[in-house]
């Protein structure tokens, strides 16, 4: 989720040094990710790029750079990692993913018997298994942010908390639409694009991470709500300067006592040369 950021900032300097300090830090962020061994975040990073490459105005570079960038990537990864990627399609032979499963099936029963205000945040322990949990013995977090939710809050409180996520999306796409013709707000527009690449990667990694409550895309929810407010004002202040009548071109007022008897005088002499 900070890649993203990380990337707002590279676009808005124009300092040589601090391009490729950021560079540096997207790089070693990238490398972080994928050796955390973490399945989930591969799966978050994986889908952050397609929906960068997809909103991208430059969509065949960024396809070459990804198609570049992801082989070496990869290719500095140990076996181990490569043979635990893979076990995403054998998530059936791995206990930790079937224990997740049954979590999620625990989450699923408890919001099902309790659907207005869930279980509360102190679900995750023998008592509550053994009444909901297919498997009693396997005691999982819920390792997943929509689970986790429902089961500690209900259908209710999972409703609220997508509707949450679904009206940042919507103030980032504002955003987005608003400033694209301004250039004094570029970096409003860049910076919504690219808190929305965070959001993704939360929306996807978070599937499998137990992060409801993780500070960072509350953060950016933060980031969203004021950059709103100051692109409203700013575009309030454009309408009003294009609204505000141009002044008047100057006319001419009334001739001054010197200025008529220039003018008889002209006329008089035209006459007597007549």
């Amino acid at each position: 989720m900070t890649i993203p950021l990380l990337y707002f900032l590279f676009q808005q300097t124009s300092r040589r040094w601090l391009r490729g300090c950021l560079l540096g830090a997207m790089l070693l962020c990238g490398f972080s990710v994928l050796g955390s061994y973490s399945r989930g975040a591969f799966l978050a990073i994986a889908a952050m790029m397609a929906f960068l490459w997809w909103k991208s105005r430059t969509r065949t570079i960024t396809a070459v750079a990804l198609l570049v960038l992801i082989p070496v990537a990869i290719g500095f990864m140990p076996e181990k990692w490569d043979s635990r990627m893979r076990s995403i399609q054998t998530y059936e032979e791995d206990a930790s993913a079937m224990g997740r499963i049954n979590a999620w099936q625990m989450a699923f029963n408890l919001a099902n018997d309790r659907p207005l205000v869930g279980g509360g945040f102190e679900i995750y322990n023998e008592k509550v298994f053994a009444q909901y949990a297919p498997d009693p013995s396997d005691i999982h977090a819920a390792h997943s942010i929509y689970f986790q939710v429902l089961g500690e809050h209900g259908y209710v409180g999972l409703m609220l908390f997508l509707l949450l996520w679904l009206f940042v999306w919507r103030d980032a796409s504002w955003i987005v639409r608003q400033s694209r013709s301004h250039e004094g707000l570029r970096w409003a527009h860049d910076l919504a694009r690219m808190i929305q690449v965070s959001l993704v990667g939360y929306a996807v990694g978070g599937a499998f991470q137990n992060q409801a409550y993780f500070d960072v895309p509350y953060e950016l929810l933060i980031a969203i709500v004021l950059t709103r407010v100051l692109v409203e004002k700013e575009i309030k202040t454009l309408a009003q300067k294009e609204s505000e009548p141009q002044s008047a071109t100057p006319q001419a007022g009334p001739a001054s006592g010197g200025e008529r008897e220039a003018v008889s005088r002209a006329r008089w002499d035209a006459q007597i040369r007549g």
